[in-house]
């Protein structure tokens, strides 16, 4: 007895050490992840305790849903013909098979062992916040990509683990015992996380963690009697209003375009030549009509004297620089002639060789700049220009295209290996050429799982997530909902599931928050 009651002890601990290295994983190796799941996998079954597991799979709908969310993907073959990709598909979907029934099934780990997991995660959290904060603030140039803030993983995944290591940091500042001495130092890391999430500019990340706060705000000043649930309300919708109150200044201030009025405009330049016009074309730049104001032979003599950057080549993102420089030139307020070249600074033609299209660019750390390229795109992509490159922009086009596709297959969908065929279909249809490295998938996981297995599909998906909040007392942990609302917001922009950062991130979370929470909570 004493003996199987090691044995349990020593599986325990070693499947404590798995979870630990999986939140490890998630953050910086995606062989560490693979590794860490198939050996929590493989102590899962050298455990034993196969009736007790099987009666909790079989009396927890939430774990046979997820199961069956997998064998779906697995059913899905039968209707496809790209095999290829559908294997490749179901790989990445692994995590959903093993980590509920793992995690899902196991025996309950203690407290202190829940709160060490939630540590090493909070401390990979802050370890790779400070290697991209270095990575950007010290070594990076300016103009340099803010994606180079996560070079471990995508930004936008990033930015959600940010939101759960700020819940997580501020589980342990209440509700700790064993490092009841740091609580100051986890709420000033829970408050990092979140300035961090900032700072990364994954709009996605920003939004869906800014929804969780506000909802679980609200919650609790509905739920319980508290002195100020008034004021937190009011707060609340204080705060909403604000925002949205910025974001129509932002626009506002977009579309305060410098009019021109042609026929008291200039027609040449000081040199003589004559100025092209072609304000049918509505790209702007700060408020400066693109194709206005143009002399195309001063421009590129000009150009060629001050840089040994062809003006009929490449920048270095591979961009015409042609485009980049009117755009830059249109930013600053220049008329694109000999006169606008001249005024440009070194600063400004380096930043046109690196491809940078307008001078807001140069400053790219603020909240500001990643509003008005939102903004920009959103234009651009209403008045029909390519949104190829674009991040927001590419987004409208992938829902289009993908909306398109579930109508033409609203009951069964493509099934589990057609998905990108299907949208490579249509994007061979558009009225212009996209890139074969930006022709992706819808990046909104309902619709993804509504174009892979039509409607119904979508309907269990759904019906799965939502299944958790059924685990009473657990499903009304603030640190399960908050994690909960960053998920479900996450994939109305994002394919969170279809990495294997993004599903391991959202089965992982999902069933320990929900499964092995301690039960005080």
């Amino acid at each position: 007895m004493i003996q199987n009651s090691n044995r349990a002890a020593i599986h325990q601990w070693i499947f404590v050490g798995l979870l630990v290295l999986t939140v490890i994983g998630m953050q910086f190796s995606h062989f560490l992840v693979s590794s860490s799941i198939i050996f929590m996998s493989a102590n899962y079954l050298l455990e034993g305790q196969y009736v007790e597991k099987w009666n909790r799979i079989k009396s927890n709908k939430v774990i046979s849903l997820f199961v069956g969310l997998f064998l779906l993907h697995v059913l899905g073959l039968l209707w496809s013909t790209d095999f290829d990709f559908a294997a490749r598909d179901i790989q990445i979907k692994l995590p959903l098979l093993a980590l509920p029934m793992v995690i899902g099934s196991s025996n309950k780990i203690t407290t202190k062992q829940f709160e060490w997991v939630l540590l090493f995660f909070i401390a990979t959290s802050l370890t790779s916040s400070l290697v991209g904060s270095v990575i950007y603030f010290i070594l990076s140039q300016p103009g340099d990509d803010y994606r180079n803030m996560s070079p471990f993983m995508s930004h936008i995944r990033l930015s959600l683990m940010m939101g759960v290591a700020m819940y997580a940091s501020f589980y342990l500042s209440q509700k700790s015992k064993q490092f009841q001495n740091f609580k100051g130092w986890f709420i000033g890391l829970a408050v990092w996380f979140l300035f961090y999430l900032f700072m990364l500019r994954a709009m996605s990340g920003i939004v869906a963690v800014l929804a969780s706060v506000f909802i679980l705000l609200w919650i609790i000043s509905s739920e319980q009697k508290i002195k100020y649930s008034v004021v937190i309300k009011g707060i609340i919708l204080g705060s909403f209003i604000l925002v949205c109150g910025y974001i129509y200044w932002q626009v506002d201030q977009f579309y305060a375009i410098d009019n021109i009025n042609l026929t008291t405009a200039d027609t040449h330049t000081k040199s003589g030549e004559q100025y092209y016009f072609d304000l049918s074309i509505p790209l702007v730049e700060n408020g400066n009509y693109v194709y206005s104001y143009i002399a195309r032979n001063e421009l590129k003599n000009q150009w060629n004297a001050e840089s040994e950057f062809d003006f009929d080549g490449n920048d270095l993102r591979g961009q015409n620089l042609e485009s980049t420089l009117l755009r830059y030139l249109s930013s600053k307020g220049l008329r694109k002639d000999k006169e606008g070249v001249k005024a440009l600074t070194h600063l400004d033609v380096w930043a046109v060789e690196n491809g940078i299209a307008n001078v807001r660019f140069l400053d790219d750390k603020n909240l500001n700049t990643m509003i008005y390229r939102y903004i920009w795109e959103i234009h651009n992509f209403n008045h029909g220009f390519n949104p190829q490159g674009n991040s927001l922009g590419q987004r409208f086009l992938f829902w289009r295209v993908g909306v398109k596709i579930l109508k033409e297959n609203m009951w069964t969908g493509v099934g589990t290996g057609d998905v990108q065929l299907a949208f490579n279909e249509q994007y061979n249809s558009l009225p212009f050429n996209i890139d074969t490295k930006y022709q992706l998938r819808a990046h909104n996981q309902y619709l993804t799982m509504a174009i892979t297995f039509g409607i119904f599909g979508l309907i269990y998906f759904v019906l799965t997530l939502f299944s958790g909040l059924q685990i009473l007392p657990y499903a009304k942990s603030y640190l399960f909902l908050g994690f909960f609302i960053i998920l479900m917001v996450s994939m109305l922009d994002e394919d969170t599931l279809e990495t294997q950062f993004g599903v391991t991130f959202a089965a992982y979370f999902y069933f320990l928050f929900l499964f092995q929470q301690p039960a005080s909570d």
